[in-house]
């Protein structure tokens, strides 16, 4: 049986300093009639702190926003206000958002409601990167990151679990998590699990990734973990299945359903504190019997040299798991922001994984 143990903590992290965490939106601001640029138009991002005003260009720039989806409002006297939903904000990218405000009539009238549209061509993209965001997750059929990482271009699994990107070696890939490296310092693997429900975004780079990134031969797996939002908001989710074959000659005790031998515990909570204090915790239990068993018939601690059973075995003949699992994640954050431009953050991670592998030569004397 092995067993793996890791546990991080991230204390007081500025977040406006880490390296990609988080992205930006630029864009300018002009008349409708006239085509000239409005100056000191208030642009913001709804239900948050961040915002930015036109300068006598009429551009703007909005710096260290999350990753999410957000609407933008653009707001100035004598004007409508315009705003621009569902504009998705990514890792170290910026999003480009301008706006084409009318004047204003007699008639009190609503804001004018705009959808955004992502850019077919992303000119500032100068990498091959892969991003899901957090609603993609949510649609995916995977329980960790190391499930979503499988599914992305240019990932390959090996037989024992290790990660390549594009041929390199397993240890030539930099794993982060809000900017701060999760990489196991010995063999350069991903050093703790991270549920899918603590993962806001996260960003596959397989190849030209930036220099703010180090330590990286072939790829880097950046997340981003999700932040307490204005409400109370919690979940709790149960998933439970098991192994099925009627295959017995290779595979025996799994011709009959039991949901007890595979299942999972899932749990989030996220609120406010207090006015611009913020917190998330999520945590999840997974035990699994796996599909490979083994039969109590021998015991070779005993000092019995015959057998005392009519059957010819020392034991009872018990069925037993050979390649059972147990995980526990857990994850909790504090955020919080003083102003629009500082941002502390308060992180703890955790991660244990009890398994045993399978060895067919114990497989009448199990324990």
């Amino acid at each position: 049986m092995r067993q793996k143990f890791f546990t991080l903590f991230l204390l007081a992290c500025v977040q406006g300093l880490m390296a990609g965490t988080t992205g930006k939106i630029a864009g300018h601001v002009q008349d409708k009639n006239s085509g000239e640029p409005l100056i000191g138009v208030n642009i913001y991002l709804e239900n948050t702190v961040l915002g930015a005003t036109t300068d006598v260009n009429g551009d703007y720039v909005i710096l260290n926003i999350p990753p999410g989806k957000y609407t933008v409002i653009a707001q100035y006297i004598g004007y409508h206000e315009v705003k621009m939903e569902g504009v998705r904000i990514s890792i170290d990218r910026t999003t480009t958002l301008d706006f084409t405000l009318s004047e204003e009539t007699m008639e009190l009238e609503s804001a004018i409601v705009v959808q955004a549209q992502r850019d077919l061509i992303q000119k500032d993209l100068t990498s091959s990167k892969a991003v899901v965001s957090s609603e993609q997750i949510e649609s995916l059929p995977v329980v960790e990151m190391s499930d979503i990482l499988q599914l992305q271009p240019g990932v390959s699994r090996g037989a024992n679990g290790e990660f390549h990107i594009r041929g390199g070696r397993s240890s030539e890939i930099a794993y982060q998590v809000n900017g701060v490296s999760i990489s196991d310092a010995y063999d350069g693997s991903q050093a703790v699990d991270i549920d899918n429900n603590s993962i806001q975004e996260i960003e596959v780079i397989s190849g030209t990734f930036p220099a703010e990134y180090g330590n990286a031969m072939s790829g880097v797996v950046n997340a981003v973990t999700k932040e307490g939002s204005q409400t109370f908001e919690g979940n709790v989710q149960v998933f439970s299945g098991d192994y099925l074959s009627n295959f017995t000659d290779y595979f025996f005790n799994i011709d009959n359903f039991n949901p007890a031998q595979d299942y999972s515990l899932r749990g989030s909570l996220s609120g406010p504190i207090f006015r611009n204090l913020t917190f998330f915790m999520t945590t999840r239990y997974n035990y699994t019997d796996g599909y490979l068993y083994g039969t109590r018939k021998f015991s070779v601690n005993g000092d019995t040299l015959v057998a005392q059973r009519p059957d010819g075995t020392f034991e009872n003949g018990a069925i037993v798991p050979m390649n059972w699992s147990k995980n526990w994640t857990g994850q909790g954050k504090l955020t919080f922001t003083p102003t629009g431009t500082l941002k502390l953050t308060s992180e703890f991670l955790f991660s244990r994984r009890n398994f045993q592998d399978y060895d067919h030569n114990l497989k009448y004397a199990p324990d």
